[in-house]
């Protein structure tokens, strides 16, 4: 009965606040797919400013399986964790291939693409194809951690099991899309991490961690590493109106574009780290008071000082047969695969504005 009354009143509410998102009310798989990817570790606000655009670059699954992965890069730059870019395109060759350009409707057969863990399988086959199960991100977790004031930290085995149990339940009945959608925007909108706007929420009087006086004790949240200061010395060196950038390797920036640099634990080590990369580059590092620029990642608050620089007789001998390094003019690096950092570095650099 508790579930239905709950089901009943989630749904007009959802009805009333009819949220004008650019990904809602579709039922396209793809589109679906892109806008629950990009909203992964991103805000609503940030992806809503840039959902459309990469839509305009890739309207449909066949053109961004045939992509470049530097196009796709480029379009998702500025976003963060770039494995999701890559994971995108793949997954998207594999429908062109496997399935012939239609996105499956098994969630089993969803799961086995690149990128797809539970959410994300839960939520396109939920969305686009009425699929019941259960769709948690944070804040379905944190709305039914409190109207059940289920115990346990978030993210942990047993709460994630209770979660979609209960998620599963809500969801046994009605329109699973929509009520998975009204979930989501009632933790968007109403019940906040912090200080939730309980007298606005449709469910405040089913709600059993309000009843108990603390609806944000729910769910615990999990210790947070405290965050490590890191130095970084950038070189903006510059040619003919162009800047000299790098083609980052690795995993997580693989195939970005940045600045040379160096990273370290101390200013003075970040600096000796870069001067050892201007000479294997060949380039000279000025003696100039450098720019700063300050960026946040994950647990670390990275503290940069650029330098200007210029390529030295040696550079064309040592990078002439290199597609490591290159000469983007600021039009160019405006449009090329780089990650939030090298964009601060260049604006601090005046390379961009």
């Amino acid at each position: 009965m508790r579930t239905d009354i709950l089901r009943e009143k989630l749904l007009a509410w959802a009805t009333k606040q009819k949220r004008d998102l650019p990904w809602r009310g579709t039922r396209d798989p793809y589109r679906i797919w892109v806008s629950e990817v990009m909203l992964q570790q991103t805000t609503v606000a940030a992806v809503r400013g840039r959902y459309e655009k990469f839509l305009s670059r890739f309207p449909d699954l066949a053109s961004l399986a045939r992509s470049r992965e530097d196009s796709v890069l480029s379009a998702w730059s500025g976003l963060g964790y770039y494995a999701r870019a890559r994971n995108l395109r793949r997954a998207a060759s594999r429908i062109l291939v496997e399935h012939g350009g239609r996105f499956p409707r098994d969630p089993a057969q969803l799961r086995r693409l690149p990128g797809f863990g539970d959410y994300t399988v839960a939520a396109v086959a939920g969305l686009a194809f009425g699929s019941r199960l259960p769709a948690a991100d944070a804040n379905v977790t944190r709305v039914l951690s409190r109207l059940d004031a289920l115990e346990g930290t978030a993210g942990a085995k047993a709460h994630r099991v209770a979660v979609r149990s209960r998620a599963g339940l809500l969801l046994s009945k009605g329109p699973s899309g929509r009520l998975t959608a009204a979930l989501m925007d009632l933790g968007q909108l109403v019940c906040f991490p912090r200080s939730p706007r309980c007298g606005l929420c449709p469910l405040a009087e089913e709600c059993l961690a309000l009843r108990r006086g603390a609806p944000e004790d729910y769910p615990r949240r999990p210790n947070k590493p405290r965050r490590a200061g890191l130095f970084l010395a950038a070189a903006c060196a510059r040619r003919d109106g162009r800047a000299l950038l790098e083609r980052r390797s690795g995993a997580l920036l693989g195939g970005l574009w940045e600045f040379p640099s160096a990273e370290g634990k101390t200013r003075a080590e970040a600096r000796r780290g870069l001067a050892a990369k201007a000479r294997a580059l060949g380039i000279h590092i000025e003696n100039r008071a450098p720019a700063s620029a300050r960026h946040t990642i994950v647990n670390r608050n990275i503290f940069a000082e650029v330098f200007r620089a210029s390529p030295t007789s040696r550079f064309e001998t040592r990078n002439s047969k290199s597609s490591a390094a290159r000469w983007f003019t600021p039009r160019q690096l405006a449009r090329a695969p780089i990650p939030t950092l090298t964009r601060k570095v260049a604006r601090a650099a005046g390379f961009l504005h």
